[in-house]
């Protein structure tokens, strides 16, 4: 009989152990891992999200040339506002080298997740006119066309800016003295984005996403 180089049983069982702690190693740093990325990725999208829809509200804002919503000393979850139509008279087009249109920025029920709330916008331009300053100049009526938050109506643009729509003071849009809003024109606006870890089911294997952005914004002109 030829004798034959082996593996003892008390050998073959520490190997097996090793195997076993190393590959338990490897699945943890892998879950540890998995999660932190997901994590960062969720808050990168919140805050990107955040970002874009106050520079939205801005950049309409400080063109606007008539502000109705929400109405002066009060505030609301919806931002109304005309470009190129007059305050005072609703003539449009003020300046007749530009278009005339309406803006809607409103908070709606989320598509997706039941009890959660997005930041929607609407717009459309409105019908060709005849400039302010002539005898039969164009009027707009200053209804804006959105029976439902988020539903697309009638040829409007409706974008979905943010999800996760949870303002402190329970409004997004101010235009209230005791909100430091002291300028007619002007509008406070609040943007926050709360995901709950434990909302979505997630427990302690998530934790929550919380950012926001507070500006006070003047818009051209207004009551």
């Amino acid at each position: 009989m030829k004798q034959r180089k082996a593996f003892t049983l008390v050998e073959l069982i520490i190997s097996v152990f090793i195997f076993s702690y190393i590959a338990a190693s490897l699945a943890t740093i892998y879950s540890t891992t998995n999660r932190h990325m997901f994590q960062n990725y969720r808050r990168n999208v919140i805050k990107t999200d955040v970002l874009i829809s106050m520079r939205a509200i801005q950049a309409g804002l400080t063109q606007a040339t008539r502000l109705d919503l929400p109405a002066a000393g009060t505030q609301n979850n919806v931002l109304a506002f005309a470009f190129n139509v007059d305050q005072n008279s609703a003539c449009y087009p003020v300046n007749n080298a530009l278009p005339a249109s309406w803006h809607y920025f409103c908070r709606g029920a989320d598509p997706l997740i039941a009890g959660s709330w997005s930041l929607y916008h609407h717009t459309a331009q409105l019908p060709a006119g005849t400039p302010c300053g002539n005898p039969a100049a164009s009027t707009w009526n200053g209804v804006y066309p959105v029976p439902t938050c988020g539903a697309n109506i009638g040829g409007q643009t409706v974008t979905l800016l943010m999800r996760h729509v949870s303002p402190p003071s329970g409004f997004m849009f101010s235009r209230r003295p005791a909100d430091g809003v002291d300028a007619v024109g002007a509008v406070r606006v609040t943007l926050r984005s709360f995901w709950s870890a434990a909302g979505r089911g997630f427990g302690a294997s998530q934790r929550d996403v919380d950012f926001s952005l507070d500006s006070v914004i003047t818009v051209n002109r207004s009551n």
